[in-house]
C-alpha cells in the first residue's frame, strides 16, 4: 500500500474486515463514525465517534501509510494533532506518543483490507484507456452513473463560478464589463480564449458601445487592436485601419494593441479562425445593450449576419465560401458558456441562489453538446439528454477520468466496493 488517498476511502467506508477489532496496543476498538473528510490542513477525519475498552471517545482521525509518518509531518509539534482519537495506519512501524507523553492508540490495516481492492485501483491508475474504468463501466449501478454525472456538474459549475468571480475582480467589479469580457473569452474558443480576452480588456466596453448604431467602427476597433490591421492586403482592411487610426487616437488605445502573432490560426477550420469569430462577435455587441442584463435574462439578440465582407472572407483578402452569423450552434454555446456560469458566479455573488437554480433550468432545457467527449461516453452507452448532462460527462472526463480520480467519482468508488 503506497497510496494515502487510498487507505483514506478504506477508512472512510469501513472497507476493511471489522471482525475482533482491536486497536495494535491491544484495546477493542469499536468504530461509531469514522467521521468527515477533512480537505484542508488539520487531522485527516473530524468528528469521528469511537469506543475503546467501553469507554466512548470523539475527536479526530488520522490516517498514514507507515505509523512513523507522523513525526516526518511533524505532527508532534502540532497543537491541532492533539485532538486525534485514532492513528489508522497501514503499518504501525512506531509507537507514537501525543504531545503530552499519552500513547496515541493505534490500529494497522495490511492484514484486514481485501487485496482485490488495492489489485483493482492499480488497475486504475495504470489503464491506459480514456475511462479508466472502461473495460467495467456497464457494471456501475445507474444510481452511480447518475450521481456521476450530477457532482461532475456540481464541480464545473462551482468552477465556472469562481472563474467568474476573478474575471469580475479584474474588471473592475463592473456587471458590464464582466459580461462582455466573459463573451469574448467564448468566442475564442478553447485555442484563442487567452487573446480574447486580452482584445476585450484592451477597449473596454462603455467606449465599444458607444458604437453600437456603426457596426463598421466597431470593426475598425476590434480588428486594429487585434492586430490584423498592422498591414493591411485589401481596400476593406485600408479602410478599417484608417478608422482605427483615428478611433485610438481619440480614446488613447493605441498602446493596448495586440499583435497577430498572438493568435492561432494553424489546425483551426476557416469557419473558426478568430478573424471571423470576431466578426461575429461584433454582431453580438452591435445588436445587444444592457449586456449583463441581456445575458442573465437569457435574451442576446443573435440571430443577425455578419457584414457584408465577412460573409465571403475568412481572413483579410482570402475569399472562401459563404460565411454567416451566429446560428443555432452558437445560441447553445453562448447559453452554456456564457450565460450558466454568469448566472453561477452571480449567484455566488450576490448570495441569490434562485440564479443558480435558473442555470440548472437553463441547461436542462439546452441541447447536449456533440464533441469527441461526448461521443466516448456515447460508446459507454451513457448519453447526454441535455445540456446539463453534457457539462457534467465534460467536466468528469477532463477533471477527474484524465486525472484518474477515481476515489473521488461515484461510479469508481462503487466499482471498487464490488
Amino acid at each position: 500500500m503506497k497510496n494515502e488517498e487510498l487507505l483514506h476511502y478504506v477508512w472512510q467506508y469501513q472497507l476493511f474486515d471489522a471482525a475482533c477489532l482491536c486497536t495494535d496496543e491491544g484495546q477493542a476498538l469499536q468504530i461509531v463514525n469514522p467521521g468527515i473528510l477533512h480537505q484542508h490542513a488539520g487531522p485527516d477525519f473530524e468528528n469521528s465517534r469511537i469506543i475503546l475498552d467501553g469507554i466512548a471517545w470523539a475527536g479526530k482521525v488520522e490516517i498514514h501509510i507507515f505509523a512513523s509518518d507522523w513525526e516526518k509531518h511533524g505532527h508532534h509539534r502540532d497543537p491541532a494533532y492533539d485532538a486525534v482519537v485514532l492513528h489508522v495506519v497501514w503499518k504501525n512501524d512506531k509507537p507514537i506518543l501525543r504531545s503530552d507523553g499519552s500513547l496515541l492508540p493505534t490500529l494497522s490495516l495490511y492484514a484486514r483490507i481485501p487485496p482485490a481492492l488495492e489489485e483493482k485501483y492499480n488497475d486504475f491508475l495504470s489503464s491506459r484507456r480514456q475511462i479508466p474504468c472502461e473495460g467495467i463501466f456497464a457494471e456501475a449501478s445507474p444510481i452511480a452513473k447518475v450521481s456521476m454525472i450530477e457532482k461532475a456538474l456540481a464541480l464545473r459549475l462551482e468552477r465556472k463560478a469562481r472563474e467568474i468571480l476573478e474575471i469580475y475582480k479584474v474588471a473592475g467589479n463592473d456587471l458590464e464589463e464582466l459580461a462582455y469580457q466573459v463573451l469574448m473569452k467564448n468566442f475564442g474558443l478553447n485555442l484563442n480564449a487567452e487573446p480574447f480576452l486580452r482584445l476585450a480588456r484592451a477597449i473596454p466596453h462603455r467606449c465599444l458601445a458607444r458604437y453600437r448604431g456603426a457596426p463598421k467602427k466597431m470593426e475598425a476597433l476590434l480588428f486594429g487592436l487585434a492586430g490584423f490591421l498592422e498591414d493591411p492586403v485589401d481596400e476593406y482592411g485600408r479602410e478599417l485601419k484608417k478608422e482605427y487610426l483615428f478611433l485610438a487616437k481619440k480614446h488613447n488605445l493605441a498602446g493596448n494593441a495586440l499583435h497577430r502573432s498572438d493568435w492561432k490560426f494553424l489546425r483551426t477550420r476557416p469557419h473558426n479562425f478568430p478573424t471571423v469569430r470576431l466578426a461575429q462577435a461584433v454582431t453580438i455587441l452591435s445588436q445587444n445593450d444592457n449586456f449583463f442584463d441581456v445575458c442573465i435574462e437569457n435574451q442576446l439578440t443573435i440571430e443577425c449576419r455578419v457584414s457584408e465582407y465577412w460573409q465571403k472572407h475568412y481572413d483579410f483578402g482570402k475569399a472562401g465560401k459563404k460565411f454567416t452569423g451566429p446560428g443555432k450552434e452558437s445560441l447553445t454555446a453562448l447559453r452554456i458558456n456564457v450565460v450558466v456560469p454568469l448566472l453561477a458566479g452571480y449567484a455566488q455573488l450576490t448570495g441569490n441562489y434562485r440564479y443558480f437554480n435558473r442555470a440548472l433550468r437553463l441547461l436542462e432545457a439546452t441541447p447536449p453538446e456533440k464533441n469527441f467527449i461526448t461521443r466516448i461516453w456515447d460508446s459507454l452507452l451513457l448519453r447526454s439528454r441535455s445540456g446539463l448532462d453534457s457539462q457534467g460527462l465534460i467536466e468528469q472526463y477532463n477533471e477527474l477520468c484524465t486525472h484518474k480520480k477515481c476515489l473521488n467519482c461515484p461510479v469508481g468508488a462503487e466499482l471498487l466496493r464490488f
